[in-house]
C-alpha cells in the first residue's frame, strides 16, 4: 500500500512496535527476529521482522506528537490494530533510576496533539487488556519495572526551566507531579492513547529512564527487553482479537 507519509509498504503485519529515533528502527528490528523487508520516507523508518514466526512492524515516530499520529494513522491504513510505543523517558520519582522501565496506565495530557482528537476531560488511557498483557510479559522477564501514570509534553527541555518567563510555574508543575505520583515524562504516548481511543485500536506503551550516566549501549539493551514484552504482550491477545476497524463507527 502507499501511504502518504510512510511510502510504498508491503506488509501483513497487524502489530507494531513504535520508537522515537529513527536509527533504533533497524537494530530493535533486528533484535526481535530475522527483518523481512525496511522502508524509508520523509525521515520515517519502518521495518518489518519475523517475531517468534509471525509478522512484526517496528516504525519510527520522530520526537512527540504530530509525527506519532502520522505514523499511527497511516499504518492503521495498512490494517495494524495493535501499536506499542517503546521509547525512552525522564523518571519524575526519585526512586526510579536510569535503566528501569515504566508501562503507563495513563497520561497527563500536557501536550497539543491528543486534544485535536479528544476533549480535555477525557482521559488518555492505553488498552487495558493490552496493558495487563504487557505488564505479565515484564514480570516473566524480570526486569525492574514500574507501572503508573506518566507525564506526556511537547517541550523537551521544560524539565530544566532555567531562563524561562514561566521557571517557576514550571518547577512548580514538576513537584505537583511528583507529589502526584506521576511515574516519568515523555513526548508521546498521549497522542497514541487519543488517537486509538478515537479509531478503535489497541495502545500500550512503555519506556526507558535514561538520564546522563546511562550510555547508549546500556540504553538499547534495556529498549530490546522491553521490545520483546511489548511484542509477545501483544501477540498474546492475537487470537482473541478482532479487526478493530471494522468497529470503527
Amino acid at each position: 500500500m502507499r501511504l502518504h507519509h510512510l511510502g510504498e509498504i508491503d506488509s501483513a503485519a497487524t502489530t507494531a512496535v513504535l520508537t522515537g529515533d529513527p536509527d533504533r528502527v533497524p537494530r530493535l528490528a533486528a533484535h526481535l527476529g530475522t527483518v523481512t523487508g525496511e522502508w524509508r520516507k520523509r525521515g520515517y523508518v519502518v521495518a518489518e521482522t519475523e517475531f517468534e514466526g509471525r509478522p512484526l512492524l517496528v516504525c519510527s515516530t520522530g520526537i512527540g506528537g504530530p509525527g506519532t499520529a502520522i505514523a499511527v494513522e497511516e499504518l492503521a491504513l495498512l490494517g495494524v490494530t495493535r501499536f506499542v510505543r517503546v521509547g525512552t523517558c525522564g523518571s519524575i520519582q526519585r526512586h526510579i533510576d536510569a535503566g528501569h522501565v515504566v508501562i503507563s496506565t495513563g497520561c497527563v495530557r500536557d501536550e497539543g496533539t491528543s486534544h485535536q482528537y479528544l476533549p480535555a476531560e477525557y482521559p488518555a488511557v492505553p488498552d487495558f487488556g493490552l496493558l495487563r498483557a504487557i505488564v505479565g510479559a515484564a514480570e516473566d522477564a524480570g526486569f525492574t519495572h514500574f507501572v503508573g501514570p506518566t507525564h506526556c509534553k511537547d517541550a523537551y527541555y521544560a524539565e530544566k526551566p532555567e531562563g524561562f518567563p514561566l521557571a517557576e510555574q514550571w518547577r512548580a508543575r514538576w513537584a505537583g507531579l511528583r507529589a502526584a505520583r506521576v511515574l516519568a515524562t515523555e513526548m508521546e504516548a498521549a497522542p497514541l492513547f487519543a488517537l486509538a481511543t478515537v479509531r478503535s485500536l489497541r495502545a500500550a506503551a512503555l519506556f526507558v529512564c535514561t538520564d546522563d550516566t546511562l550510555g547508549a549501549e546500556e540504553t538499547f539493551t534495556a529498549l530490546g527487553a522491553a521490545a520483546v514484552a511489548a511484542a509477545r504482550g501483544a501477540f498474546s491477545l492475537e487470537s482473541g482479537d478482532t479487526d478493530a476497524k471494522e468497529e470503527r463507527p
